[in-house]
């Protein structure tokens, strides 16, 4: 009898480990199985995620076709940009918004003729300011000045392109047209616009609006932002 009593507490130890270490092994397996859920469900919303941002490129993709578009939105990484698609590959227009306002916008458009879209691009000949007073615009290039009625634009010719800025000699705005020229000139220098098949035209308004259009054939695109900086950024993201 003493010794079944001394044997009865060890079974009741023992029991008492084996049902602790039952239960941590049941938490440990509910703690994996919970890990295991949170990690597929983790996984499953990466790939809804994934596959909604597919499905919107596709549909973007399936309505231009295979469409150069700029890669750039000009905005910085951080700020919301939201683009709206109206056309078909052939005739089309985007617009880029940020905080419910359309800061920018990239169109085509086919016209019947190369010669009807050539109409289109706003080219401006070099023989059309020629004799006229000239600056320097940096990297060689040449600006064209013309002054009147306290306006000023500067015009500039390289490759098949064409500049404009418009500026005034008054005011915030004394020697905007030259500076904004300069800004361009220097910009492209490191970035390619598009090749056009005949001829492109870059124009910086007063209010620094700005508009890149270039001809491909019968094709003419455009760019116009509110900012040339943006403009110029998007125009040579295309890909």
């Amino acid at each position: 009898m003493k010794s079944w009593k001394k044997v009865v507490p060890a079974v009741v130890v023992l029991g008492l480990a084996l049902t602790a270490c039952g239960q941590k092994n049941n938490d440990n397996s509910n703690s994996q199985s919970s890990s295991e859920q949170t990690t597929a469900s983790t996984s499953s919303s990466v790939q809804s995620s994934s596959k909604s941002s597919s499905t919107s490129s596709m549909k973007k993709t399936n309505k231009l076709g295979k469409e150069k578009l700029p890669q750039d939105n000009g905005m910085e990484a951080s700020s919301s940009v939201n683009t709206k698609v109206d056309g078909n590959k052939d005739n089309y227009t985007i617009n880029y918004s940020n905080n419910n306002a359309i800061y920018a916008t990239f169109t085509k458009h086919t016209y019947s003729s190369s010669a009807a879209a050539m109409q289109q691009v706003g080219y401006q000949s070099a023989a059309n300011v020629a004799g006229l007073p000239t600056t320097s615009l940096g990297y060689g290039v040449k600006g064209v000045a013309d002054h009147g009625a306290g306006q000023v634009y500067i015009q500039a010719n390289f490759g098949n392109w064409s500049l404009l800025t418009h500026g005034s000699n008054f005011g915030k705005q004394k020697g905007f047209a030259t500076k904004q020229a300069k800004n361009v000139i220097s910009f492209i220098q490191n970035h390619n616009l598009p090749i056009p098949n005949k001829a492109g035209s870059i124009r910086v308004e007063i209010n620094n609006t700005t508009t890149i259009t270039w001809q491909e054939g019968t094709v003419v695109y455009s760019v116009k932002a509110n900012n040339a900086n943006i403009a110029l950024k998007m125009v040579t993201s295309l890909k």
